[in-house]
């Protein structure tokens, strides 16, 4: 009777062994991979990006460079299916756009590219619809398959699709391309800055000089790219140098009046 229970129970222990290992497979099989997540920008920032095939919402299939090569470019890689962050990353920039004059009357491109091979000219106006209306700046487009690795790998971007959760996991980044291909910066998140978005253009547009980029030139000398925090903060130096220059000009207010009042006094 004792033996019995005891085969018994090491039977269970078997089948219950052999399906946490089964469960554990599927996991791993499946399992979220952070480094997705991440792009080496010491890497790729300065690079030029591929010149790849984008066909256009008109269904027009139309080379990368022709799109970029007149002015700065901001890069969203999404899918129009997305149910997560990409609809939140493109409408928050959207607002941002409406909302400050110093972006809405600026010379720039934002353009969104879906990797996702399900993605038709059909789901991407079907977003459109669905996040617009948009600004000028804006252009849609889907990415061919047979292109989506080179484009994309061009830009360190990756990205895989999770079948547990029917979703992809990618990073949430805003990629700033120069005229002439070049990566000049990644902001990370989803609810960018309108002082980041205006110096990160700036970049972009290299040694063009235009009416809207004199201010920001300036605010490059002023402000450095923190990126753990994916954000523009003021430049250190211009602070202890502002403090230097304060604390030299008081010295010589101080010595200037201590002078006139000694010759006064004789």
């Amino acid at each position: 009777m004792m033996r019995n229970m005891l085969l018994l129970l090491l039977t269970a222990m078997s089948f219950a062994l052999a399906e946490a290992v089964g469960s554990t497979s599927v996991l791993r099989k499946d399992f979220f991979d952070p480094s997705v997540l991440k792009i080496d920008e010491k890497r790729y920032l300065g690079n030029y990006i591929a010149n790849s095939r984008v066909i256009l919402e008109s269904g027009k299939e139309i080379d990368l460079y022709t799109l970029i090569s007149k002015k700065p470019t901001i890069l969203l890689p999404s899918y129009y299916t997305c149910e997560g962050s990409c609809p939140i990353r493109i409408d928050n920039l959207n607002k941002l756009i409406k909302r400050e004059k110093s972006l809405r009357n600026r010379d720039f491109n934002v353009l969104v590219l879906s990797f996702d091979e399900r993605d038709t000219l059909q789901t991407l106006k079907k977003f459109k619809k669905a996040h617009g209306p948009f600004t000028a700046q804006w252009i849609f487009g889907l990415i061919p398959k047979e292109e989506v690795d080179k484009l994309l790998g061009s830009v360190g971007f990756r990205f895989f699709y999770s079948e547990r959760d029917k979703t992809f996991v990618h990073p949430n980044v805003y990629i700033f391309l120069a005229p002439d291909g070049r990566i000049t910066r990644y902001l990370f998140g989803v609810n960018p800055k309108e002082r980041d978005v205006r110096i990160s253009l700036a970049e972009a547009e290299g040694g063009r000089i235009t009416a809207n980029s004199v201010v920001d030139l300036a605010l490059l000398v002023c402000y450095t790219y923190d990126p753990s925090r994916s954000t523009f903060v003021v430049n250190p130096t211009i602070i202890f140098g502002g403090i230097g220059f304060a604390v030299f000009g008081t010295v010589v207010v101080l010595a200037f009046a201590s002078s006139k009042l000694k010759r006064e006094v004789s």
